[in-house]
C-alpha cells in the first residue's frame, strides 16, 4: 500500500488476503459507473447489502455507511476519477479493507476490474477461509452489477430504438406532405415550422 499523508492510494498488495476480479459489462461506461456509485440504491440490487446511506457525493475524503451480511460497515472514499477509478476501505471487525474498482470502455461495453485487500488478525487467523469468502463476494457483486447494468442498457437501447422509428415516421410525413404542398404552395409555411422542429429533436 502506498500513502500520502497516511492515506491509501492503491489496495495493499503486501497484505495478507489479496482478491482480484474482472468482468465485461454489455454497457457503456457512463450507465455502469452511475449505477456503481449510487449507494443508497444499492440495496435494489445488490442482493448481499442490505442498507446503504452516504451523505453528499462520493468524493476523497467521504464516508459511507452499509450492511451486508449483518455487518455494519463505515467505508472511507480514498479516490476518485470518474467514471474510470475508485479506491474506498476502512476498518471493520478488526479487518482492513481497501477496495479499488477500474472501470474501462471496451467498445459499446465496459471491463469492470476490482481488487481488494484484507488485512488483520482475524485475516491471519484465517486467511484461506476469508479469502475464498472474499472471491466470493466479489464474484458477487460483480454479477449483480452485470446484469442489473445490462438490464437498464436494453432499455436504453429499446428506447433509442422507438425513437428512431419515430423519427423515420415523422420524415415520411414530411415528404408526403411535401407532395401537397406541391399542390397547395401556402401549407410551406407550417412544413418548415415542423421539419425545424424534427432537425432539433434528439
Amino acid at each position: 500500500m502506498s500513502t500520502t499523508d497516511a492515506v491509501p492510494t492503491t489496495i495493499d498488495e503486501s497484505a495478507t488476503v489479496v482478491v482480484r476480479r474482472e468482468v465485461r459489462i454489455e454497457a457503456p461506461v457512463d450507465l455502469v459507473w452511475r449505477l456503481h456509485t449510487d449507494v443508497a440504491a444499492w440495496p435494489s440490487w445488490q442482493t448481499d447489502v442490505e442498507a446503504a446511506h452516504v451523505d453528499g457525493p462520493l468524493v476523497p475524503g467521504a464516508t459511507f455507511r452499509w450492511s451486508t451480511h449483518g455487518l455494519d460497515v463505515a467505508s472511507t472514499v480514498y479516490a476518485v476519477d470518474a467514471p474510470r477509478r475508485i479506491l474506498w476501505g476502512g476498518p471493520a471487525q478488526g479487518i482492513t479493507g481497501i477496495h479499488e474498482w477500474t472501470f474501462t470502455p471496451d467498445g459499446d461495453a465496459t471491463i469492470v476490474r476490482t481488487a481488494e485487500s484484507w488485512e488483520g488478525d482475524p485475516v491471519r487467523a484465517d486467511a484461506e477461509n476469508l479469502r475464498a469468502a472474499l472471491d466470493a463476494s466479489l464474484g458477487s457483486w460483480l454479477a449483480l452489477l452485470r446484469g442489473k447494468a445490462e438490464a437498464k442498457a436494453g432499455k436504453r437501447a429499446k428506447k433509442a430504438r422507438r425513437r428512431r422509428a419515430a423519427k423515420v415516421l415523422a420524415w415520411t410525413s414530411l415528404v408526403v406532405t411535401g407532395l401537397f404542398v406541391l399542390a397547395e404552395p401556402w401549407l410551406l409555411v407550417p412544413v418548415l415550422t415542423f421539419a425545424l422542429a424534427l432537425s432539433l429533436w434528439d
